[in-house]
C-alpha cells in the first residue's frame, strides 16, 4: 500500500525539477533558447517577405500577359465570327466582368450580340411549376410529358428556334413558331433574366457560376418528387441544346476546371466545347476560337487545365480565307 512518505517524495521531486527549470531558464540556458526563438522568428518573417514578393511578380505578370492578350486579341479572333449572331448564357452567379469580357471578344470576332441571359437557380426546376407548365403546355401543347424535359425542351426551342426534339414535323413547325412566346413565357416568370429582345440563334458561349453553383450537387425540391438536382438539371440541359445548336461553348475559371461545370462536362464527354481560364485575359479568346471551331465541326476542352485537349483550337478554314483578303 502507498503511504504518505511517498507521496512527500513525489511532491518534493515535482517542485525541485520546476525550480531547476526555472534556474536553467533564467540563467545558463536563457541566451541560447532566445537567441533560437529570435532565429526561427527572422527565418519566417524572411519566408513571408519572399513568398510576398514572389507572389507580387507572379501577379504583375499575369497582368502583363493579360494585358498582351487583350492588345493581341483582334489579331487572334478577327474575323472569326463574321456574320454570325452570338448568344450567351450567364449562370446565376457568374461574374459579370467575365460575361463582358465574352461579350467584348465576340464583337472583336465581328459576331453579334443576338442574346444575353441569365440563368436563375430554378430556371430549370420543378419547384412550384405547376402554373408555369401550364403555361409552356398552352404556348406548345406537344412538349414531352416529362415534366422536367418538357422545361429544357421550352428553353432550347425558346433560345435556338429549333424543335427537332419533336416527332411529328407539324408539331415541329408549330413550335418553332412559337420560340417568342416561350422566350417570353421564362422572362415574365422571372425564370430567365435579360436586357435583350428576344432572337433565335445557332452559337451559345454558357459562363459557368463564379462559384460554380451551376455544377452542386443540390437535392431534388421535395415539392416535386420527379425533380432532379441542379447538376443533373444544367447538363442535360447543355446537352439538349448541343442536339439543336450548331456549337455550344461552356467557359468558366480555374475553380470550374477542378469542380464546377466545366469539369462535369470534360468528364462526361460531353459534345459542347469547354474552356477553362476566364479568370485570365486568354480565356475569352479562347472561348472564341473554340466557338468558330464549333461551328466548323471541331469539338473539344481548351484551356490551362491538366485535362484540357489544348490552349486553343487552330483557326478554321474560313477564318484564314477573310485573313488572306
Amino acid at each position: 500500500m502507498i503511504d504518505f512518505r511517498y507521496h512527500l517524495v513525489s511532491l518534493v521531486s515535482v517542485f525541485l525539477a520546476l525550480a531547476v527549470g526555472i534556474v536553467l531558464g533564467a540563467g545558463p540556458l536563457k541566451e541560447p533558447i532566445g537567441e533560437s526563438l529570435q532565429s526561427q522568428v527572422d527565418a519566417l518573417r524572411s519566408d513571408r517577405d519572399t513568398l510576398r514578393a514572389n507572389l507580387d511578380a507572379a501577379k504583375g505578370n499575369i497582368d502583363k500577359q493579360n494585358d498582351f492578350v487583350t492588345a493581341a486579341a483582334p489579331e487572334l479572333i478577327k474575323g472569326t465570327l463574321k456574320g454570325q449572331d452570338v448568344s450567351i448564357i450567364a449562370g446565376p452567379e457568374a461574374d459579370p466582368e467575365q460575361v463582358e469580357e465574352v461579350s467584348n471578344r465576340v464583337k472583336e470576332a465581328d459576331g453579334t450580340i443576338a442574346g444575353d441571359v441569365s440563368f436563375v437557380p430554378t430556371t430549370l426546376s420543378l419547384e412550384d411549376s405547376s402554373a408555369f407548365l401550364e403555361q409552356l403546355r398552352k404556348i406548345v401543347p406537344k412538349l414531352p410529358k416529362d415534366d422536367s424535359t418538357a422545361i429544357r425542351a421550352a428553353l432550347v426551342i425558346a433560345l435556338t428556334g429549333d424543335a427537332s426534339m419533336l416527332e411529328d414535323p407539324a408539331d415541329r413547325d408549330a413550335a418553332e413558331k412559337k420560340s417568342s412566346q416561350l422566350y417570353d413565357a421564362f422572362v415574365d416568370a422571372d425564370r430567365l433574366r435579360t436586357d435583350t429582345d428576344h432572337k433565335t440563334t445557332s452559337l451559345f458561349i454558357v459562363v459557368d457560376d463564379e462559384n460554380s453553383t451551376l455544377a452542386e450537387e443540390t437535392k431534388p425540391s421535395p415539392q416535386a418528387t420527379d425533380d432532379k438536382a441542379t447538376r443533373t438539371l444544367v447538363t442535360d440541359f447543355v446537352t439538349a441544346l448541343t442536339a439543336e445548336a450548331t456549337s455550344v461553348v461552356v467557359a468558366g475559371d480555374a475553380g470550374s476546371s477542378q469542380n464546377g461545370l466545366v469539369n462535369v462536362l470534360r468528364t462526361e464527354k460531353s459534345r459542347a466545347s469547354t474552356v477553362d481560364g476566364l479568370g485570365l485575359g486568354a480565356g475569352p479568346v479562347i472561348a472564341v476560337r473554340a466557338l468558330a471551331a464549333g461551328e466548323a465541326g471541331t469539338h473539344g476542352h481548351y484551356g490551362f487545365a491538366e485535362d484540357a485537349e489544348g490552349i486553343l483550337p487552330a483557326k478554321t478554314d474560313e477564318t484564314k480565307k477573310e485573313e488572306a483578303k
